[in-house]
């Protein structure tokens, strides 16, 4: 609980930047992510960094959600989904039988849902046979934020339900959920120039959120410092 509460504190108010940075240009927001990030490094080294929860041994589905279709494509919510489950099951952070395929959940939530109602998404989890549910909303998905250098980013908010306790089991306290960045240190603008290019930059980036968002629940290696700083 004591890590789970650490790692909420540091990722508290990435709602509000990613409203700025959707609306202006996102100057603050690149230097937000680029310094903090190499602080932490420089203060903690490296090493790793522990889970900010653990999932509870059970029946486990990952549901994408995209409530503001911020998503260019229909296909990268299967892509996000399909990351997360299989970064689970990679680090055993639960294993492969207990997992429903994230594309059938989302199939699933298209034939519940109508045009006019949206279905919850304990319905979804009950109808998939799951005890929890791992909820995944965007909030933005943008590969440039200024409108011409690229610097694709994308933040979404986690939750986690226990459907069998009938309650919201992480983050305990913030029922908005728990923000997660993706991002893509400096693009080669080349990538910018033909369709294809762009929707590779776009598989990319939303393979680096599902990642992100996995390394919630495992012990993993602290972020590449370079990574951040934009070195190649």
């Amino acid at each position: 609980m004591h890590d789970s509460r650490r790692f909420t504190r540091r990722l508290v108010g990435l709602r509000s930047m990613l409203s700025l940075f959707m609306l202006t240009a996102a100057t603050g927001l690149l230097v937000g992510c680029n310094i903090v990030v190499p602080v932490a490094y420089v203060l903690e080294g490296p090493g790793t960094i522990p889970a900010a929860y653990e999932l509870r041994e059970t029946t486990t589905a990952v549901f994408v959600d995209d409530p503001t279709n911020a998503f260019p494509r229909t296909a990268l919510r299967s892509m996000v989904g399909v990351q997360i489950t299989d970064a689970l099951i990679a680090n055993d952070a639960i294993t492969s039988n207990l997992m429903v395929d994230s594309r059938d959940v989302l199939s699933l939530s298209r034939a519940l849902e109508t045009s006019n109602d949206r279905v919850s998404i304990e319905r979804i989890g009950r109808e998939a046979g799951v005890e929890q549910v791992i909820y995944v909303a965007l909030d933005g998905f943008a590969l440039t934020l200024d409108g011409f250098t690229p610097r694709p980013t994308a933040v979404c908010s986690i939750k986690v339900l226990d459907l069998a306790m009938g309650s919201r089991v992480f983050p305990a306290d913030d029922p908005n959920g728990l923000e997660v960045v993706g991002q893509i240190r400096e693009v080669d603008p080349s990538n910018f120039q033909s369709f294809a290019k762009r929707r590779r930059v776009e598989d990319d980036l939303a393979m680096r959120l599902g990642r992100n968002v996995a390394e919630l629940f495992y012990e993993h290696e602290r972020v590449d410092l370079g990574e951040n700083l934009g070195i190649r």
